[in-house]
């Protein structure tokens, strides 16, 4: 049990690449603002990440993953 917990702490969200985390956001039919506003961020960031100079953190990360997950299932 104690090596499944460790394990799992060690595992990082994947991003997809950076052109198709904007396609995946688009064809969802979201704003950079929109998303912005549902991760709580600024949309400088998402601009930032979409671009790939910069990779969220921490929960963000995980929040930010999560949300390109449900794009795809939107469309």
């Amino acid at each position: 049990m104690t090596e499944r917990v460790k394990a799992r702490i060690h595992v990082r969200r994947s991003l997809p690449e950076p052109a198709l985390r904007v396609a995946l956001r688009k064809r969802a039919g979201l704003t950079q603002k929109e998303l912005a506003e549902i991760l709580g961020v600024d949309r400088t960031a998402i601009a930032h990440w979409e671009a790939g100079r910069r990779t969220p953190d921490g929960s963000r990360l995980d929040d930010y993953a999560e949300a390109l997950e449900a794009c795809k299932d939107a469309t």
